[in-house]
């Protein structure tokens, strides 16, 4: 396509008094042949029927701005060649080489009721049709630079007719759309200018009312614009046939705001209430907004145009609101798929290349270009094992393609960039299908993965190094356990011996003498004997308390509920004589040694029914609570309680909250208790107040 001259929109007037640029706004349809040219590849223009351009070239080459034009011969050809391109054809884009460079070319015309009106011309792409010879020859015919004619050649892009012509057809179809659209866009501005007309009539001759409506009624139906009048007071709301059949609803539907609302899509529903609400009603602005609905009979999703103007009364507070609603589902879908995968082309940072099923590159992204090191007319056209290391596995290599065709295939390869350099990448392929299921192109997906693999190496020598450091300091802590142990049952042999003693002698003074003392005095024997047997208690709980820490864990699946059953029936003879009721929910299973699970259970049942003693009637409840990550069990009772301010020393040794003259016990039950939860990665905490009863909870991994 020859290349016309650049510069701002052109406001000529078209055959018939009808401008393209009265029917469109231009900054979308710049957008919209932006996004063509990125997603296809190829140069693209919108002109006058006269060649004059409407919109800002797009992707055009150098051959044929910079060089071809440049001459008097080359311009005329390029005039001639865009007038032939430009032609209505009713049965598909015109497609040639043009006939000033010689690169093949398209063109589709944008028509309104029959009036040309434009022309959408795309092209400057070289394919196995092109004559290179020839156009070489071209150069010195129009007196260009020969040399700069051949590297401006070889930067046009590349494409197949096959692959162009695809493009082509993609082009007549939105061409065709946006004759479809400038015509209902002509529609609509007729009709506003007729309803504008109607409303001055209706106020000068009010006979002329019935006649107008029906016009007006008519122009919409042509244009399928459906009206709306809002009743700001009470929020109801009137509206025309073509509206009642843009939301699916039958005339006695709920027409009030929130009728409005409930066939708004519910992810749109929030949004559009705010809108209303603030920015219309608030800021007392038009309503101008495009929005998605749920058609209330076919729950077809769809999405519309509304818009409205606010009427107010003489003190300045809107009364009504008229407008507008317009389907544009049909315009959105189109422009929302080519946004979308211009887009995503774009901004991926990715390696992204695109073959078609004979293993031919018709595609790369900036990316691919930039890690590879090729110019993309090194790699169009070729094959993509051209970036493959050939020390890639074959087996691996040919099971690519198989699996791309039934979904994807994802998984490691070695890739090669120009100079030969190669290096690892993560490959993701799928496939492109027609409307028919018929594959036409592959994608294929890579990144480098050079810094992963560097990283992963690195961890793993730094976990052989902790494993090592780990290993050194497991025997070590080995050690110390063993000595601690050794200490602890020396400790504990050696102090139990004289406590046996103790008690040997008293028993035996007592069997002898015990009817030369008095009360007193015996009373005194019985204490000295009770403590040396509390001492004895005392040393067994420390070292049992130093064994846990050495005890190896055996995890299973905990059956909770059944554990609190079994300890509490063991418990009852204990309370046969007492009024105590336990209120015990369904507990979750557990993760964890069952042994030392079942001691935690004891030790809390146990401190529960021991502080709830002097209770006449005693209440245990006992349950558990679902947190992230964890499950926590809590038991509760209304006994003594004890003072909040020490809740951190209770899991403490040998900490007491209360006199051994009130409450039996030596002060290590929570100490087991606490060290066998963090044995298992968990936590233990209380809650109390004195005399109100206390709550202990543990939480155990999820």
């Amino acid at each position: 396509m020859a290349t016309l001259p650049e510069h701002t929109v052109s406001n000529a007037n078209d055959s018939a008094g009808i401008r393209f640029t009265d029917l469109f706004n231009l900054d979308e349809i710049q957008r919209l042949q932006d996004l063509f040219s990125d997603a296809t590849g190829v140069a693209s223009i919108i002109t006058h029927p006269d060649g004059t351009p409407i919109t800002r070239p797009s992707n055009f080459c150098r051959l044929c701005s910079d060089i071809i034009r440049k001459t008097e011969k080359g311009l005329l050809n390029c005039y001639q060649s865009d007038a032939i391109l430009g032609r209505l054809s009713s049965s598909g884009a015109v497609v040639q080489p043009c006939l000033s460079s010689g690169l093949w070319d398209a063109g589709a015309g944008i028509t309104v009721d029959g009036v040309h009106i434009a022309n959408w011309l795309i092209g400057q792409i070289r394919n196995e049709e092109l004559d290179e010879a020839r156009m070489i020859q071209y150069a010195e015919e129009i007196g260009a630079d020969r040399k700069d004619f051949v590297e401006a050649l070889n930067e046009v892009p590349v494409m197949s007719a096959k692959q162009f012509r695809r493009v082509s057809d993609m082009l007549y179809t939105f061409a065709n759309e946006l004759s479809e659209k400038a015509y209902n866009n002509l529609l609509l501005k007729n009709q506003i200018t007729q309803k504008i007309t109607a409303e001055e009539q209706f106020v000068a001759l009010h006979d002329d009312l019935r006649r107008s409506e029906l016009f007006l009624k008519e122009t919409q139906k042509i244009a399928q614009l459906g009206t709306y009048v809002l009743e700001i007071k009470t929020g109801n709301w009137a509206s025309s046939e073509i509206l009642d059949k843009i939301f699916g609803i039958d005339p006695d539907y709920d027409k009030s705001v929130e009728g409005w609302l409930s066939i708004i899509h519910p992810e749109w529903q929030q949004l559009m209430n705010d809108y209303f609400i603030k920015e219309v009603l608030g800021n007392k602005s038009n309503f101008d907004k495009e929005y998605k609905i749920v058609q209330n009979k076919s729950k077809e999703v769809r999405w519309v145009h509304g818009l409205g103007e606010l009427v107010y009364d003489e003190t300045g507070q809107p009364v009504k609101m008229i407008g507008t609603i317009r389907d544009i589902t049909r315009y959105t879908q189109t422009q929302e798929t080519i946004t979308m995968l211009a887009h995503a082309i774009r901004s991926i940072s990715e390696c992204v290349s695109i073959t078609d099923m004979d293993d031919q590159i018709i595609f790369v992204n900036s990316a691919f270009l930039k890690t590879y090191q090729y110019k993309e007319h090194e790699l169009l056209g070729k094959s993509i094992s051209l970036v493959r290391s050939p020390n890639n596995s074959p087996d691996l290599v040919k099971e690519i393609l198989p699996a791309t065709l039934n979904g994807n295939w994802h998984g490691e390869l070695m890739n090669q960039r120009k100079d030969g350099t190669e290096f690892p990448v993560f490959v993701s392929s799928s496939v492109v299908r027609d409307e028919n299921n018929i594959p036409i192109a592959l994608i294929g997906v890579s990144e480098n993965i050079t810094a992963r693999k560097e990283t992963e190496n690195q961890i793993i020598k730094l976990n052989e190094e902790l494993d090592h450091r780990v290993k050194l300091r497991t025997a070590e802590l080995e050690a110390a356990n063993h000595e601690l142990e050794t200490f602890s049952y020396s400790v504990s042999h050696d102090l139990k011996a004289p406590l046996r003693h103790i008690n040997g002698f008293i028993d035996l003074f007592m069997e002898k003498k015990s009817s030369n003392f008095t009360d007193e005095e015996l009373g005194y024997l019985k204490t000295i004997s009770d403590a040396a047997k509390g001492m004895g208690q005392l040393i067994d709980a420390l070292l049992s308390f130093s064994r846990l820490n050495s005890a190896e864990l055996h995890k299973t699946n905990i059956d909770s509920s059944v554990i609190v059953k079994e300890v509490i029936k063991f418990f009852e003879p204990e309370f046969q004589n007492r009024k105590i009721t336990f209120r015990v929910e369904q507990l979750p299973d557990s993760k964890g040694d069952e042994r030392l699970m079942r001691q935690v259970w004891t030790n809390l049942i146990s401190n529960a029914i021991k502080y709830t003693s002097k209770k006449p009637e005693a209440v245990i409840d006992i349950g558990s609570m679902a947190t992230v990550g964890e499950i926590t069990f809590f038991i509760k009772d209304n006994g003594a309680g004890f003072n909040k301010k020490y809740a951190t020393k209770l899991f403490g040794v040998f900490q007491r909250m209360h006199k051994t003259s009130d409450f039996e016990g030596i002060g290590i039950g929570l100490a087991n208790v606490n060290r066998i939860v963090r044995r298992h990665g968990g936590t233990c905490r209380a809650e109390s107040e004195a005399g109100m009863g206390a709550t202990f909870y543990f939480s155990l991994p999820d």
